[in-house]
């Protein structure tokens, strides 16, 4: 954690490797057996705006759904966000609360090609959004806002409620704000090299 939030990271067999900069030890690779980072409870609660950006880079063709990012654990699901690397190489990030599957969104590109990605999920109004190399990529306002509870952990690689559907590839740069970043602070953060 790189912030003044003092969040200690637990590290489950993801390695340092060469982050989007091309410098060594500035990103994690996955195995997509077994490897995950968690970061503790209540990375983010409650059902106001919120942003995660994240870079990943992959050649994975999973057979089944392989899970990149999640808050959610084996003490609950309700009140949850998950993104997924699905069979066809698209990305699809969802949440859940109070019973009922809230705002969901899906890449219309794949994205395992190797190359590194930059992705942006914004909670805001009544739904959310998804952002791609820092253009608009999705939104659905239909199923209303997630209410994220503040007990449930947060993960990187895999999930670890159901330990299942490990990720395998690489993550940079994970960023999660509890407000929603406007469209022009998406773009500048996605052309950041740092």
């Amino acid at each position: 954690d790189l912030t003044s939030n003092g969040r200690n990271l637990t590290v489950n067999g993801a390695a340092p490797t060469e982050g989007r900069d091309n410098a060594s030890n500035t990103a994690y690779s996955f195995d997509g057996v077994n490897d995950y980072i968690e970061f503790g409870e209540g990375v983010l609660s409650g059902d106001g705006e919120f942003s995660i950006l994240i870079w990943i880079n992959t050649v994975s063709r999973p057979t089944t759904t392989s899970r990149i990012l999640q808050q959610r654990d084996s003490t609950g699901f309700n009140g949850e966000y998950m993104m997924d690397l699905k069979s066809d190489g698209k990305i699809r990030f969802f949440t859940y609360s109070n019973g009922n599957y809230k705002w969901d969104v899906t890449s219309n590109s794949t994205v395992n090609n190797g190359s590194w990605h930059h992705f942006a999920f914004v909670q805001k109004d009544n739904g959310g959004q998804m952002y791609l190399k820092g253009s608009l990529e999705d939104t659905d306002n239909s199923g209303g806002k997630v209410n994220l509870l503040s007990t449930i952990k947060t993960y990187i690689g895999g999930d670890l409620r159901d330990n299942r559907s490990y990720y395998s590839g690489k993550v940079d740069d994970l960023r999660i704000y509890n407000r929603a970043l406007s469209a022009s602070e998406i773009q500048t953060l996605s052309t950041i090299i740092d």
